[in-house]
């Protein structure tokens, strides 16, 4: 068994996550990175190279830096798009926040919001000044209840939260109102509603996470010399007295580092680690109970004679969302998405396909999808993660108990839900880690 000369990090994992720690290692100087890609792994939580970029919001800063280090000048701009609601009875209401200093944007926001009913609307403005002023604090048993029942508790009617509060709660975390932790909903709903203006401004980005993400990330890598290595089977690690103290590749190859990141799905990570890891630390036992979300999109493309792009909640409906993104000119894709509970995973396409057909009929009433829809059903086991009450403890941190091994994904404890922008949060929390120990 050989062993190559020392390194600063060894990455375990290629996928966004572990590419973006790498650039943001090298940005900082440092450059004796091994990148370890394993062919069969994936990330999930929509950031596989195949998957569409999703909308993102203004307050997903750590993805709009990123895509700022790494597109070329030429890249065509985001289109920029407002939040719909489609209700019950066919009208779809807009949220349209102003333009306006402090909190000002989310009290006027909320006072034109039509979706809620005015008498909902002032009493949860009330509730809010209430706690911008101190005198009503937030319940010290959040994550006890559910979001559903939080809303509930602050005069917010079934129908307000069959038709806003529970689409929005399955398009920004992939939970049910029923099943998701009031502490994270309320959470979400304070980091991106609550802070600036242009936290909620949304974009959409043409392409897929390859395009726009996976193959600019590793052109730059390129560019500063860092290849990854590509491994068919998973390596092993080494555990020793300090820590980790090596790891060996499948070919024989034993790399040492100072530190050693992971950045694979907790399912693979749980594949990765000896067995004396999970036994003794509880930090690493309590990735069993992190449970995926799966969810299934249909997607078709269809001519329309003004394409622009929406991203549209839907009520009352087998689906939940709906993104139009226009692909070329006079067409766009669409993709309706819907987050699969275990009684609907035996769902047939044809259903699915049909369903979506006729939702599309009634997004574009005046101006229907011409020729015939041929659509596709993607269904991914590994969509979002449940945020039950409790699993904020499960979620890790990035630092580890062993001191040079780090944890990196969109499932770690970043305070978002895990998708793109939480898997950049903890690549940049993971280099801020090396880099800091680095310089003492």
């Amino acid at each position: 068994m050989t062993a190559g000369p020392p390194q600063t990090v060894v990455i375990v994992g290629a996928g966004l996550t572990g590419l973006a720690t790498a650039l943001f290692l090298a940005e900082r100087g440092h450059h004796s990175i091994t990148l370890v890609d394993l062919v069969s792994g994936t990330e999930g939580y929509n950031s596989n190279a195949h998957d569409p970029v999703p909308i993102i919001l203004g307050r997903h800063r750590e993805t709009l830096r990123l895509l700022r280090l790494i597109q070329p000048p030429t890249a065509s701009e985001a289109s920029s798009l407002f939040l719909e609601f489609r209700l019950a009875d066919g009208r779809t209401i807009s949220y349209h926040p102003p333009r306006l200093p402090g909190s000002w944007q989310w009290i006027m926001g909320l006072l034109r919001f039509r979706g809620l009913a005015w008498r909902e609307r002032w009493t949860l403005l009330s509730y809010l000044e209430q706690l911008w002023e101190g005198a009503r604090s937030l319940p010290p048993d959040l994550d006890n209840h559910t979001a559903d029942q939080w809303l509930e508790s602050i005069g917010q009617s079934p129908m307000s939260r069959k038709q806003i509060w529970s689409p929005l709660s399955r398009w920004l975390t992939g939970n049910h109102l029923e099943r998701l932790s009031a502490s994270v909903f309320v959470h979400q709903l304070a980091e991106i509603f609550l802070q600036n203006a242009r936290d909620v401004f949304l974009s959409s980005l043409h392409g897929s996470i390859g395009d726009r993400f996976l193959t600019p990330l590793r052109q730059a890598l390129e560019r500063k010399g860092i290849v990854p290595l590509r491994c068919a089977e998973r390596p092993l690690l080494r555990v020793g007295p300090s820590g980790i103290e090596a790891i060996r590749l499948p070919d024989g190859r034993r790399i040492q580092a100072r530190w050693y990141i992971i950045a694979l799905s907790h399912r693979e990570l749980l594949a990765l680690l000896p067995e004396q890891l999970l036994a003794r630390y509880a930090y690493f036992a309590r990735l069993v109970d992190l449970e995926p979300l799966p969810e299934a999109t249909v997607e078709f493309r269809h001519r329309v004679i003004s394409p622009c792009p929406r991203l549209v909640l839907l009520a009352d409906n087998l689906f939940h969302r709906v993104v139009l993104t226009p692909t070329a000119p006079g067409e766009m894709t669409c993709r309706l998405s819907v987050t699969v509970p275990p009684s609907l995973e035996e769902l047939p396409d044809d259903r699915l396909l049909q369903a979506a057909r006729d939702e599309l009929q009634q997004l574009y009433p005046h101006d229907p999808p011409r020729g015939t829809l041929t659509g596709t059903v993607h269904r991914n086991q590994q969509a979002a993660l449940s945020l039950h009450g409790g699993v904020t403890l499960r979620r890790p941190l990035q630092q580890s108990p062993l001191p040079n091994l780090l944890l990196a994904g969109p499932w770690t404890d970043t305070g978002w839900p895990a998708n793109i922008e939480s898997a950049l949060v903890s690549a940049r929390r993971c280099a801020d880690i090396v880099d800091r120990q680095s310089t003492r």
